[in-house]
Protein backbone atom coordinates (compact mmCIF):
# COMPACT_ATOMS: atom_id res chain seq x y z
CA UNK A 1 0.00 0.00 0.00
CA UNK A 2 1.58 3.75 -1.28
CA UNK A 3 -0.63 6.07 1.66
CA UNK A 4 0.13 8.84 -1.03
CA UNK A 5 -0.97 6.99 -4.05
CA UNK A 6 -4.60 9.05 -4.67
CA UNK A 7 -7.74 7.65 -6.05
CA UNK A 8 -7.77 7.25 -9.68
CA UNK A 9 -10.07 8.80 -12.04
CA UNK A 10 -12.88 7.63 -13.46
CA UNK A 11 -12.22 7.20 -17.34
CA UNK A 12 -15.32 6.63 -18.67
CA UNK A 13 -17.12 9.75 -17.76
CA UNK A 14 -16.25 12.83 -20.03
CA UNK A 15 -14.01 15.82 -19.62
CA UNK A 16 -15.30 18.48 -17.58
CA UNK A 17 -16.09 22.50 -18.64
CA UNK A 18 -15.24 24.86 -15.78
CA UNK A 19 -18.29 25.41 -13.14
CA UNK A 20 -19.70 21.53 -13.81
CA UNK A 21 -18.83 18.23 -12.15
CA UNK A 22 -19.84 14.30 -12.77
CA UNK A 23 -22.25 12.51 -10.54
CA UNK A 24 -22.72 8.95 -11.03
CA UNK A 25 -25.22 7.16 -9.02
CA UNK A 26 -26.47 3.20 -8.90
CA UNK A 27 -25.97 2.62 -12.69
CA UNK A 28 -25.87 6.13 -14.33
CA UNK A 29 -23.63 9.27 -14.42
CA UNK A 30 -24.21 12.60 -15.66
CA UNK A 31 -22.93 16.29 -15.69
CA UNK A 32 -24.42 18.79 -13.47
CA UNK A 33 -23.74 22.14 -12.26
CA UNK A 34 -21.19 21.76 -10.05
CA UNK A 35 -22.85 23.51 -6.56
CA UNK A 36 -25.39 20.86 -7.15
CA UNK A 37 -25.42 17.61 -4.69
CA UNK A 38 -27.14 15.01 -3.71
CA UNK A 39 -29.98 15.40 -0.77
CA UNK A 40 -32.25 12.64 -1.21
CA UNK A 41 -32.22 8.87 -2.51
CA UNK A 42 -34.01 6.13 -2.41
CA UNK A 43 -34.98 2.97 -3.79
CA UNK A 44 -38.55 2.98 -5.76
CA UNK A 45 -41.14 -0.44 -6.44
CA UNK A 46 -39.98 -2.72 -8.97
CA UNK A 47 -35.89 -1.67 -9.14
CA UNK A 48 -36.14 2.26 -9.34
CA UNK A 49 -34.13 4.65 -8.23
CA UNK A 50 -34.72 8.17 -7.09
CA UNK A 51 -32.71 11.03 -6.25
CA UNK A 52 -32.83 14.63 -5.53
CA UNK A 53 -30.24 17.60 -6.15
CA UNK A 54 -30.15 20.42 -4.63
CA UNK A 55 -28.00 24.02 -4.78
CA UNK A 56 -27.14 25.97 -1.90
CA UNK A 57 -30.91 26.90 -1.45
CA UNK A 58 -33.38 25.20 -2.87
CA UNK A 59 -34.27 21.52 -4.88
CA UNK A 60 -32.76 21.71 -7.94
CA UNK A 61 -33.45 18.30 -9.77
CA UNK A 62 -35.63 15.47 -9.30
CA UNK A 63 -34.34 12.14 -11.46
CA UNK A 64 -36.09 8.36 -11.34
CA UNK A 65 -34.86 5.88 -13.25
CA UNK A 66 -35.08 1.75 -13.62
CA UNK A 67 -32.91 -0.74 -15.75
CA UNK A 68 -35.33 -3.73 -17.45
CA UNK A 69 -34.79 -7.18 -15.24
CA UNK A 70 -36.13 -9.67 -18.34
CA UNK A 71 -36.63 -8.14 -21.73
CA UNK A 72 -37.29 -4.42 -22.81
CA UNK A 73 -39.20 -1.92 -20.40
CA UNK A 74 -43.15 -1.11 -21.55
CA UNK A 75 -41.63 2.66 -22.16
CA UNK A 76 -44.68 3.71 -23.34
CA UNK A 77 -46.84 3.16 -20.76
CA UNK A 78 -43.69 4.81 -18.09
CA UNK A 79 -44.05 7.89 -20.00
CA UNK A 80 -47.81 8.41 -19.86
CA UNK A 81 -47.26 7.60 -16.21
CA UNK A 82 -44.72 10.30 -15.73
CA UNK A 83 -46.78 12.51 -17.43
CA UNK A 84 -49.70 12.56 -15.80
CA UNK A 85 -47.66 12.83 -12.69
CA UNK A 86 -45.74 16.20 -13.77
CA UNK A 87 -49.03 17.67 -15.61
CA UNK A 88 -50.36 19.43 -12.38
CA UNK A 89 -46.63 20.96 -12.18
CA UNK A 90 -46.98 22.35 -15.73
CA UNK A 91 -50.33 22.51 -16.27
CA UNK A 92 -50.14 26.51 -15.41
CA UNK A 93 -46.94 27.72 -18.04
CA UNK A 94 -47.62 30.31 -19.49
CA UNK A 95 -45.14 29.44 -22.74
CA UNK A 96 -43.59 25.63 -23.29
CA UNK A 97 -40.91 25.30 -25.74
CA UNK A 98 -39.12 21.90 -27.13
CA UNK A 99 -35.15 21.57 -26.46
CA UNK A 100 -34.14 20.24 -29.80
CA UNK A 101 -30.33 19.46 -30.70
CA UNK A 102 -30.32 16.50 -28.01
CA UNK A 103 -28.72 12.86 -28.62
CA UNK A 104 -30.74 10.06 -29.73
CA UNK A 105 -33.04 8.94 -27.02
CA UNK A 106 -33.99 12.20 -25.41
CA UNK A 107 -36.53 14.37 -25.49
CA UNK A 108 -36.98 17.44 -23.22
CA UNK A 109 -39.50 20.67 -22.87
CA UNK A 110 -38.97 23.30 -20.96
CA UNK A 111 -41.63 25.30 -19.31
CA UNK A 112 -42.24 28.63 -18.57
CA UNK A 113 -43.77 30.37 -15.88
CA UNK A 114 -44.70 34.68 -15.27
CA UNK A 115 -45.75 35.84 -12.32
CA UNK A 116 -46.32 39.46 -10.17
CA UNK A 117 -43.92 39.68 -7.98
CA UNK A 118 -42.42 43.41 -6.07
CA UNK A 119 -38.80 44.14 -7.14
CA UNK A 120 -36.62 44.47 -4.04
CA UNK A 121 -33.75 47.04 -5.30
CA UNK A 122 -37.02 49.07 -7.36
CA UNK A 123 -39.57 48.44 -4.55
CA UNK A 124 -42.11 48.12 -7.80
CA UNK A 125 -43.94 44.98 -9.05
CA UNK A 126 -42.59 43.78 -12.22
CA UNK A 127 -43.12 40.34 -13.96
CA UNK A 128 -40.96 37.28 -12.61
CA UNK A 129 -40.38 34.15 -14.68
CA UNK A 130 -39.51 30.77 -13.59
CA UNK A 131 -39.08 27.76 -15.42
CA UNK A 132 -39.38 23.52 -14.82
CA UNK A 133 -37.58 21.33 -17.54
CA UNK A 134 -38.85 17.67 -18.29
CA UNK A 135 -36.63 15.29 -19.52
CA UNK A 136 -37.38 12.12 -20.83
CA UNK A 137 -34.44 9.29 -22.11
CA UNK A 138 -35.10 6.22 -23.57
CA UNK A 139 -32.26 3.76 -23.91
CA UNK A 140 -32.14 2.61 -27.85
CA UNK A 141 -32.45 -1.36 -26.80
CA UNK A 142 -35.19 0.26 -24.47
CA UNK A 143 -33.11 -1.82 -21.26
CA UNK A 144 -33.31 1.80 -19.38
CA UNK A 145 -36.22 4.84 -18.75
CA UNK A 146 -34.44 8.10 -16.72
CA UNK A 147 -36.81 11.05 -15.97
CA UNK A 148 -35.32 14.35 -15.37
CA UNK A 149 -37.13 17.35 -14.04
CA UNK A 150 -35.66 20.40 -13.70
CA UNK A 151 -35.98 23.20 -11.39
CA UNK A 152 -34.99 27.42 -12.72
CA UNK A 153 -35.82 30.38 -10.39
CA UNK A 154 -35.40 33.65 -11.35
CA UNK A 155 -32.00 34.50 -8.96
CA UNK A 156 -30.40 31.17 -10.53
CA UNK A 157 -27.80 31.79 -12.67
CA UNK A 158 -27.97 28.75 -15.02
CA UNK A 159 -29.63 28.83 -18.52
CA UNK A 160 -32.09 26.07 -18.61
CA UNK A 161 -31.33 24.63 -22.25
CA UNK A 162 -27.52 24.83 -21.33
CA UNK A 163 -27.80 22.23 -18.48
CA UNK A 164 -30.19 20.33 -20.26
CA UNK A 165 -28.16 19.85 -23.32
CA UNK A 166 -24.84 19.26 -21.25
CA UNK A 167 -26.65 16.48 -18.80
CA UNK A 168 -27.73 14.64 -22.01
CA UNK A 169 -24.89 15.06 -23.84
CA UNK A 170 -22.63 13.75 -20.46
CA UNK A 171 -25.20 10.97 -19.45
CA UNK A 172 -23.73 7.42 -19.60
CA UNK A 173 -25.48 4.48 -19.09
CA UNK A 174 -23.51 1.91 -16.88
CA UNK A 175 -26.01 -0.79 -16.03
CA UNK A 176 -23.88 -3.59 -17.76
CA UNK A 177 -20.20 -2.19 -17.27
CA UNK A 178 -18.29 -4.68 -15.14
CA UNK A 179 -17.30 -1.75 -13.19
CA UNK A 180 -20.00 1.04 -11.61
CA UNK A 181 -18.68 4.29 -11.02
CA UNK A 182 -20.10 5.75 -8.00
CA UNK A 183 -19.68 9.73 -7.90
CA UNK A 184 -20.79 12.42 -5.18
CA UNK A 185 -19.58 15.08 -2.66
CA UNK A 186 -15.82 14.17 -2.62
CA UNK A 187 -16.59 10.53 -3.23
CA UNK A 188 -15.01 8.69 -6.34
CA UNK A 189 -14.34 5.20 -7.01
CA UNK A 190 -15.96 1.95 -8.80
CA UNK A 191 -16.90 -1.49 -7.85
CA UNK A 192 -18.01 -4.34 -9.73
CA UNK A 193 -21.96 -4.40 -10.63
CA UNK A 194 -22.36 -7.41 -8.62
CA UNK A 195 -21.88 -5.27 -5.44
CA UNK A 196 -25.34 -3.91 -4.35
CA UNK A 197 -25.68 -0.47 -2.15
CA UNK A 198 -27.71 -1.57 1.07
CA UNK A 199 -26.69 1.37 3.38
CA UNK A 200 -25.34 4.63 3.76
CA UNK A 201 -24.29 7.05 6.53
CA UNK A 202 -23.44 11.18 5.26
CA UNK A 203 -22.58 13.06 7.91
CA UNK A 204 -20.10 16.04 8.05
CA UNK A 205 -16.66 15.19 7.75
CA UNK A 206 -17.45 11.43 7.22
CA UNK A 207 -19.43 9.40 4.67
CA UNK A 208 -20.07 5.31 4.96
CA UNK A 209 -21.30 3.59 1.99
CA UNK A 210 -22.03 -0.48 2.69
CA UNK A 211 -22.41 -2.47 -0.44
CA UNK A 212 -23.14 -6.09 -0.19
CA UNK A 213 -22.39 -8.89 -2.87
CA UNK A 214 -23.82 -12.51 -1.80
CA UNK A 215 -23.57 -12.02 1.73
CA UNK A 216 -19.90 -10.58 2.17
CA UNK A 217 -19.98 -6.74 2.56
CA UNK A 218 -17.90 -4.22 1.41
CA UNK A 219 -17.58 -0.94 3.73
CA UNK A 220 -15.76 2.04 2.38
CA UNK A 221 -15.44 5.33 4.44
CA UNK A 222 -14.37 8.93 3.09
CA UNK A 223 -13.17 10.80 5.78
CA UNK A 224 -12.81 14.74 5.34
CA UNK A 225 -10.08 17.02 6.94
CA UNK A 226 -8.10 14.33 7.94
CA UNK A 227 -5.56 16.73 9.29
CA UNK A 228 -7.90 17.40 11.81
CA UNK A 229 -7.58 14.40 13.72
CA UNK A 230 -4.00 12.93 12.71
CA UNK A 231 -2.77 15.50 14.79
CA UNK A 232 0.18 15.08 17.53
CA UNK A 233 2.09 12.68 15.02
CA UNK A 234 -1.00 9.94 15.13
CA UNK A 235 -0.54 7.88 12.25
CA UNK A 236 -3.54 6.81 10.11
CA UNK A 237 -2.98 3.13 10.94
CA UNK A 238 -3.23 3.81 14.92
CA UNK A 239 -6.66 6.43 14.28
CA UNK A 240 -8.13 3.70 12.56
CA UNK A 241 -7.93 0.94 14.70
CA UNK A 242 -9.47 3.12 17.29
CA UNK A 243 -12.39 4.14 15.37
CA UNK A 244 -12.80 0.03 13.92
CA UNK A 245 -13.08 -0.93 17.53
CA UNK A 246 -15.23 1.52 18.15
CA UNK A 247 -18.17 0.88 14.80
CA UNK A 248 -20.45 -2.06 15.78
CA UNK A 249 -20.91 -3.61 12.58
CA UNK A 250 -17.71 -5.77 13.34
CA UNK A 251 -18.73 -7.20 17.06
CA UNK A 252 -16.86 -10.48 15.91
CA UNK A 253 -13.67 -9.12 15.47
CA UNK A 254 -11.04 -6.95 17.09
CA UNK A 255 -8.30 -4.91 14.91
CA UNK A 256 -4.99 -3.73 15.49
CA UNK A 257 -1.75 -1.91 13.82
CA UNK A 258 0.25 -4.62 11.95
CA UNK A 259 3.88 -2.66 12.67
CA UNK A 260 3.88 -1.84 9.05
CA UNK A 261 1.43 0.96 8.50
CA UNK A 262 -1.33 -1.64 7.98
CA UNK A 263 -4.12 -3.06 9.72
CA UNK A 264 -4.67 -7.25 10.76
CA UNK A 265 -7.32 -8.55 12.97
CA UNK A 266 -8.03 -10.75 15.33
CA UNK A 267 -11.19 -12.59 16.99
CA UNK A 268 -12.77 -10.88 20.05
CA UNK A 269 -12.75 -13.64 22.89
CA UNK A 270 -16.07 -13.87 23.36
CA UNK A 271 -16.49 -14.85 19.74
CA UNK A 272 -14.10 -17.62 19.45
CA UNK A 273 -16.06 -19.49 16.77
CA UNK A 274 -18.06 -16.18 15.36
CA UNK A 275 -20.28 -13.69 16.20
CA UNK A 276 -23.93 -14.66 14.63
CA UNK A 277 -23.61 -11.47 12.49
CA UNK A 278 -21.00 -13.69 10.65
CA UNK A 279 -22.50 -17.01 11.34
CA UNK A 280 -25.96 -15.55 9.79
CA UNK A 281 -24.17 -14.93 6.62
CA UNK A 282 -21.20 -17.61 6.67
CA UNK A 283 -18.70 -14.90 6.37
CA UNK A 284 -15.19 -14.66 8.74
CA UNK A 285 -12.92 -13.07 7.14
CA UNK A 286 -12.16 -9.16 7.12
CA UNK A 287 -9.54 -7.47 4.87
CA UNK A 288 -8.37 -3.78 5.82
CA UNK A 289 -7.01 -0.69 3.91
CA UNK A 290 -6.70 2.64 3.66
CA UNK A 291 -5.54 5.32 1.54
CA UNK A 292 -4.09 9.21 2.51
CA UNK A 293 -4.81 11.24 -0.06
CA UNK A 294 -2.78 14.62 1.45
CA UNK A 295 -4.08 16.71 -1.44
CA UNK A 296 -7.59 16.90 -0.31
CA UNK A 297 -6.86 16.00 3.23
CA UNK A 298 -9.04 13.01 3.18
CA UNK A 299 -8.78 9.27 4.08
CA UNK A 300 -10.50 6.91 2.28
CA UNK A 301 -10.91 3.33 3.98
CA UNK A 302 -12.23 0.36 3.78
CA UNK A 303 -12.87 -2.92 4.94
CA UNK A 304 -13.92 -6.14 3.25
CA UNK A 305 -15.72 -9.03 5.35
CA UNK A 306 -15.92 -11.79 3.14
CA UNK A 307 -15.60 -16.13 3.30
CA UNK A 308 -12.81 -17.42 1.30
CA UNK A 309 -9.38 -16.13 -0.25
CA UNK A 310 -11.10 -16.04 -3.82
CA UNK A 311 -13.19 -13.98 -2.97
CA UNK A 312 -10.16 -11.09 -3.28
CA UNK A 313 -10.46 -11.17 -6.75
CA UNK A 314 -13.44 -9.15 -6.97
CA UNK A 315 -11.98 -6.61 -5.50
CA UNK A 316 -10.83 -3.65 -8.32
CA UNK A 317 -7.35 -2.31 -7.60
CA UNK A 318 -8.02 0.59 -6.14
CA UNK A 319 -8.94 -1.33 -2.89
CA UNK A 320 -6.22 -4.32 -2.87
Amino acid sequence: MNPSETIHEMSSLPPLREGSRHLAWNGVSFTVPSNWEIAVFRSLRRGASRIELEDEYTLRMEAEWIFSQKGKLDTRTIIKRYEAASKPLTLKAEDQKEITDLPEGWHATWFIFRETGKNKKAGQLEVIEHSLVTMFHICPDHSLFCFFLLHFMPEDPEVPVDIVRELAAGFKNNGRRAMIPWRLFDISFELPRAFKLEHTHFDIGSKMMRFNWNFRQFHVWHFSCADMFLKDGQSPDRWLTGFLNAYGGFKGARFDPDGKGGITWRRRKPFLFGHRSEIARWCFRYKIGWRLIEETRQLVVWVYHYRKRSDLAMLPEQFQ
